[in-house]
Formats: structure tokens, C-alpha cells, sequence
């Protein structure tokens, strides 16, 4: 017996991977399948299903029992509709004949289960696992109409959207997160706007010793407003992004999420001397906006 998880998984956080462990504590599958959909029928704005597909890579691989199942993406290839469970488990069923399977489904869509593609033909084709999510009651009205186990355990309602929204914010979802999955977010600047990125991902070709300005990140990106730069900085969370190493066009230090001392002091630490709250040398230590996109030119050529 398999367990199919479902879902965009957009990002797979730590709930996913509580349920997944739950299920195959209290069913008797002996494997789980992770199932990202290619394209969803309710959630159109997906992160790239290669990113999608390789966090869920990172968060199990120490799971033996757990695999990564790419059927989704295979049966989406050729067409722009959205994948449906159905025809996801019909494929599964007629690639694998002596298998028997159940869709694992969290408390918190059972409402919307008679909303999904042929969901009377999916009843009849497959049992399901219901994992109740704290603060979704388990709907009997709905239950009563599915084949269906019930884990008697409750794991906490961790939502994607909102870890989307934090990161917008500029607020750490890492407890929430396995860290290598939170790695690999923070790697490639996901879940930000698309201007956030491009500021972020040029901002990362500032060295330690070095600073740049918002005006010469503004240029770079052949924009002239640069107040825009430094509001995208102020909802930075990624680590792996130096925002202190952006100062204003004076060679003053200028704001920073932490505060301004805090931006002093890493600055120092990294070797730049300052008076009073202004970079001593500036000049000689200013990263221009043609250095930048030097810097980025020769990145994308390596």
C-alpha cells in the first residue's frame, strides 16, 4: 500500500512533513509519494515547479520511506491545463496495477473536496487518509461520503501562504521550514517580487570591505528610483543577501532593518572604518553602478 501526498507544495514546510511522518505511523503503507501538481485549478501562481520539486527533494532525503513523485509534471507535458487528482491516480492505478493506493488529504480541504475534477469517480477509484490540521475540524458531513481513515493525531496548520507572505515582509519563516529547504529559498531569492530579486541578486556582488548606494543599484538596473531600493532592502531576510553594504550616495551609513548601529557594526566588523555615522575613504571603497554590472556581466558568463 502507498500513501499519495498531493499538493503545490509551495513551499513543502514542516506540517507536510509532520502529516507525511503520521500517516505512515498509524496506516499501514509502506511507502509515501510526495506529488507536486504542475498546474493547479484553484492556485495559478505557482513558484517554478523545478524549485517546488527540489525543495521536497531536500526535505525528505533522509526519510527512506518517503519519494518524490514527478507523474504531474509528465502528464501536464503537451498541455495548459491544470493537473486533477483523478487523472493523477487513474495514471498511477494503470502504471502500477498491483498497488493498492490512498490520497492523503488535510482537515483543512475538506471543504473543498466536491469542488475537485470528477470527485465522485475519484471517490469510487480511491480510499483516502484524512490528517485532521489544528483548527480544521474534521467534516463529518463530507467524511460520510468518503472511504476514509482518519489519523487520530492533529498536526499544527503551518500554511504555505502565509510563509510566502513573511518573506515578503521580511520576516524568517525558518522555524517553519526544514532548514534545507530554507537553504535552497534563500539560495535562489524565492518568494519576493520580481523587482526584489533583481535588487537582491545584485546586491550579493558587494564584498566584504566594500559598499555600493541605492542610486548605484538604482543605475545598474536602469532605474532612477532609488528610495524603491532601499524599501526593497528593508524587507530583506535572506542572510545570504549584505543589505548593510548599501549606504547612501554621501557616504553616510543610512538605514537598516536592525538599526543603525547594528549596520555599523557589521560594516566594521568587515574591515570599513567609520566617523561619526559616514564610511571614512567612501570613494576609494564605493562599489559603482559599473562595477556592478561589470560584476554581473562576468557572473552569468562563468
Amino acid at each position: 500500500m502507498i500513501a499519495l501526498f498531493g499538493g503545490s507544495f509551495n513551499p513543502v514546510h514542516n506540517g507536510h512533513i509532520e502529516a507525511a511522518k503520521l500517516v505512515l505511523k498509524q496506516c499501514k503503507c509502506k511507502k509515501l509519494w510526495f506529488i507536486p501538481c504542475y498546474r493547479h485549478a484553484f492556485k495559478p501562481k505557482l513558484e517554478r515547479f523545478e524549485h517546488r520539486a527540489k525543495m521536497i527533494e531536500l526535505a525528505i532525503r533522509n526519510e527512506k520511506r518517503f519519494e518524490l513523485c514527478l507523474i504531474e509534471k509528465r502528464l501536464a507535458e503537451g498541455s495548459n491545463k491544470p493537473n486533477t487528482t483523478i487523472e493523477t491516480v487513474l495514471a498511477l492505478k494503470k502504471a502500477y496495477p498491483k498497488e493498492r493506493f490512498f490520497w492523503v488529504v488535510g482537515s483543512n480541504l475538506l471543504g473543498e473536496l466536491q469542488k475537485w475534477h470528477r470527485f465522485s469517480k475519484l471517490v469510487e477509484e480511491i480510499s483516502f487518509i484524512i490528517v485532521p490540521i489544528k483548527g480544521f475540524r474534521v467534516n463529518r458531513r463530507i467524511l460520510a461520503k468518503l472511504n476514509a481513515t482518519v489519523i487520530d493525531e492533529q498536526v499544527d496548520g503551518i500554511s504555505s501562504s502565509k510563509i510566502r507572505d513573511m518573506i515578503k515582509s521580511g520576516v524568517p519563516p525558518k522555524r517553519f521550514l526544514p532548514q534545507a529547504v530554507w537553504h535552497y529559498i534563500e539560495e535562489n531569492l524565492l518568494y519576493t517580487s520580481d523587482f526584489a530579486r533583481r535588487v537582491y541578486a545584485l546586491t550579493r556582488f558587494v564584498p566584504k570591505g566594500r559598499v555600493t548606494t541605492y542610486k548605484d543599484i538604482a543605475k545598474a538596473l536602469g532605474i532612477s528610483a532609488y528610495r524603491a531600493i532601499g524599501n526593497a532592502l528593508n524587507k530583506n531576510c535572506f542572510s545570504t543577501v549584505p543589505c548593510h553594504r548599501v549606504v547612501r550616495s554621501d557616504g553616510t551609513i543610512g538605514g537598516f532593518s536592525r538599526g543603525s548601529s547594528k549596520k555599523a557594526e557589521l560594516l566594521r566588523k568587515e574591515g570599513l572604518a567609520i566617523k561619526g555615522d559616514k564610511i571614512v575613504d567612501f570613494e576609494q571603497k564605493r562599489l559603482s553602478w559599473k562595477e556592478l554590472i561589470l560584476l554581473k556581466k562576468q557572473a552569468i558568463k562563468s
